[in-house]
């Protein structure tokens, strides 16, 4: 229900609002909200803000304590609370080419709201049907919760994804109506991004991750990995001595079948699943590390390292470095080191989409990266993360790594690497890699607890190096 003149001195801001405001951005924000009026409703759950955390600290800053909003139900789950955030948060999620138009006639600046949205025209192919089809579930279960801004002519500026869900859905629309020929004034100011996605203030249940793990070669080829069958095994096969660890070894797929076909093959997975229901098997995860760490004391470090997507599943950047100044302690001077992970191009793929695609178990509809390539929603009551990357952060990682590339093959969704270490890194950048990779949190206050260990076969891999 939209309340025109609602108290907003009471609201308080959710926890999980994952986008923050520079004061630049915020005094921009503020001088839009006094040209043009907040066109934009925002959107509370009893005193909870959901969404439109910048514009009521613009609307504070501005001495304004009342505004347009959306009230949801009292029953709306958190998840659903997230996925409203974020959609209202997309300022961006008009692609160009809907081509909106509403029933016009309007003679007033303001709110006004159109019933008859069969009359509604836009071009339904264009870009953008993941980002409508979740308006449309969204509007489907609470009822119309958003807006668009248009001229009195009917012409759509802003938020016409919206425009065009409320026309399949048959529901009403709110408008805010503005005169034409203050259309461009209008854009001048809506066209701007205030504020950026950012998910540093979210708590991070780093095991959450763990949900990632696909079971790889139980259903078929449908999740079999094109790091292994393109690259890993073809090179093993060419070098049946060679020893290797697969470093995030998920559920071990992998690790089991090439070990029962005679490869000297070893795994570590920090947060290995029994089978694949819920539950850590911690013990799994510790009898890894000690087969591993006899191998180092035994023989030293490794033929061939390999890590199969686990950089598109860190949940921070120090996470990332960690994971790969790690490759590169485990690999042996010369040794093959094949990593792989997910494109940035798949999510805006997926953004400017013409038809909305099945969507199967693991595909999320929609997701939204800041600056470090990182999407966060929210999964089972915890934060889930996803990591992206495109060529040239790709190649920055081998360099960091101390890696040269082989071969590097990347396409619309994924990327793969195949490299030879060709430098150690510093003693310090890997103690620190170990503290953070061997630390790592498990369900309540338990850790990995084993870098005391690594540390240890660190110091005597480092002592037997040449000075």
């Amino acid at each position: 229900m939209l309340h025109l003149e609602y108290d907003i001195t009471g609201l308080r801001g959710a926890d999980y609002n994952p986008r923050k405001i520079d004061a630049e951005d915020l005094a921009r924000l503020g001088e839009s909200i006094r040209t043009l009026g907040l066109v934009k409703p925002l959107i509370v759950r009893g005193d909870l803000l959901v969404a439109g955390h910048q514009r009521t600290k613009a609307l504070r800053a501005i001495g304004v304590d009342t505004a347009p909003v959306f009230v949801l139900s009292k029953d709306t789950t958190t998840y659903d609370e997230v996925r409203f955030n974020q959609l209202h948060n997309g300022t961006d999620l008009d692609m160009g080419g809907e081509d909106a138009r509403i029933p016009g006639g309007f003679d007033t600046k303001g709110y006004h709201v159109v019933s008859d949205t069969a009359k509604i025209a836009g071009n339904m192919r264009a870009p953008g049907a993941t980002v409508r089809m979740e308006i449309c579930d969204l509007i489907g279960r609470y009822g119309s919760w958003g807006g668009v801004v248009a001229t009195f002519s009917g012409r759509v500026i802003h938020a016409a994804q919206y425009a065009l869900a409320a026309k399949m859905l048959r529901v009403p629309l709110t408008v805010f109506a503005i005169p034409d020929e203050e259309e461009d004034l209008y854009r001048s100011f809506l066209d701007r991004e205030y504020g950026v996605f950012c998910y540093d203030n979210l708590k991070r249940d780093t095991f959450i991750q763990t949900l990632a793990q696909l079971p790889r070669l139980r259903e078929g080829k449908a999740n079999a990995s094109a790091l292994y069958e393109r690259h890993v095994i073809p090179w093993l096969q060419l070098n049946r001595g060679a020893s290797f660890i697969d470093f995030g070894a998920g559920q071990g797929d992998y690790f089991r079948r090439l070990k029962g076909e005679g490869f000297d093959a070893y795994e570590l997975e920090f947060f290995r699943r029994k089978g694949m229901n819920r539950t850590l098997d911690g013990g799994a995860t510790q009898r890894m590390i000690d087969r591993m760490i006899a191998r180092l004391r035994s023989h030293g470090r490794f033929d061939a390292v390999v890590c199969d997507s686990v950089l598109n599943s860190v949940d921070t950047v120090e996470a990332e470095r960690a994971v790969v100044t790690m490759l590169n302690f485990l690999a042996k001077p010369g040794a093959r080191v094949f990593f792989a992970g997910r494109s940035k191009e798949e999510i805006r793929y997926y953004l400017r989409k013409t038809v909305e695609f099945q969507k199967d178990r693991y595909r999320r509809r929609l997701e939204f990266m800041d600056k470090d390539g990182l999407s966060g929603f929210y999964r089972e009551g915890r934060w889930f993360f996803q990591k992206y990357h495109d060529d040239a952060d790709v190649i920055a990682l081998c360099e960091l790594a101390g890696l040269k590339v082989v071969t590097f093959k990347s396409d619309r969704s994924m990327w793969q690497v195949e490299a030879v270490k060709e430098r150690e890194l510093d003693r310090e950048q890997v103690a620190e890699a170990i503290r953070f990779e061997f630390e790592l949190p498990l369900v309540g206050d338990r850790r990995i607890g084993r870098s005391a260990d690594m540390l240890a076969v660190m110091e005597t891999i480092f002592a037997d190096l040449p000075h």
